[in-house]
């Protein structure tokens, strides 16, 4: 059995809680930049790759690498081999898991070889025991074909323009129910209002009151949030965009940072910034 997961902490604490197989984390947050409608691992991987590595400022070949892991995990792969696909309710998850599905059909495996485990919470569980995480990997099942249907639909209308995908919404999402608030959450962020998506507009009220440090700005905006999904290094890039509207008291980068430098810097709103309110 191969687990496709959304990262590494992920594959962890399944490994640690006894969840028997191997375990291949996605790596990609699919909420930045475009997403391919290429479904080539190959042709995916360089696309993203590339982007990735200039959105996040890290070395290519080290983000090369991790695609090709993961490249060579899912084409190596036996086609016997079954592959269970784990879902949580945050947008990280639903993007990977379009994205994944989208390649699983286009490779022509067959669909009794796959299974979901949906989960109500994150991945590593904040309120779920081990045992309960157990029970549901237990529940895991093969995607009907009204699930199947579903995903494709989705897909195609994320890959496609973001009117298509609003028009999905009037979708029947029973099958994948934590599908829908995801994709309302992704145009949410992808549509500008007044020039700036949602995680702007939440930075912005967050400092409508005063200087905060970065660390609490971050936490700030992830309490605003219905279901996080914003890793801390999407933040610190957006929050970087957004100099013209924030002050923050260092003119070095703030990304790949150590913790002491998040809990010892701060920023605030300028004039301009200030005026938006």
């Amino acid at each position: 059995m191969l687990h496709i997961t959304n990262g590494d902490n992920a594959n962890l604490y399944l490994k640690r809680i006894g969840i028997q197989g191997e375990f291949q984390a996605w790596q990609d947050a699919l909420h930045e930049g475009q997403i391919t409608a290429h479904t080539d691992l190959k042709d995916i991987s360089e696309i993203r790759g590339h982007f990735l590595a200039e959105y996040f400022c890290i070395d290519l070949k080290i983000v090369q690498e991790k695609f090709a892991e993961r490249d060579d995990t899912l084409l190596q792969l036996p086609e016997h081999e079954a592959i269970t696909l784990w879902l949580t309710p945050e947008l990280f998850d639903a993007l990977i898991g379009l994205q994944f599905l989208a390649w699983y059909r286009a490779t022509g495996r067959p669909l009794n070889q796959l299974f979901i485990v949906m989960l109500p919470e994150y991945l590593p569980p904040h309120d779920l025991n081990p045992e309960q995480i157990s029970q549901h990997y237990q529940s895991r099942f093969n995607p009907s074909a009204e699930f199947i249907q579903l995903a494709e639909q989705v897909w195609l209308g994320l890959v496609t323009s973001l009117s298509m995908l609003e028009h999905t919404l009037t979708l029947d999402f029973k099958f994948w129910p934590n599908l829908k608030p995801a994709m309302i959450r992704y145009l949410e962020e992808k549509r500008l209002n007044h020039g700036y998506n949602r995680t702007q507009w939440q930075i912005i009220e967050a400092l409508a009151n005063g200087p905060l440090s970065l660390a609490q700005l971050f936490g700030a905006n992830q309490n605003q949030e219905e279901v996080i999904f914003m890793g801390d290094l999407s933040f610190w890039c957006l929050l970087e965009q957004m100099r013209d509207i924030i002050n923050i008291d260092t003119d070095e980068c703030i990304l790949h940072q150590d913790i002491e430098f998040y809990h010892g810097h701060r920023c605030e709103l300028n004039s301009k910034g200030c005026s938006l309110l």
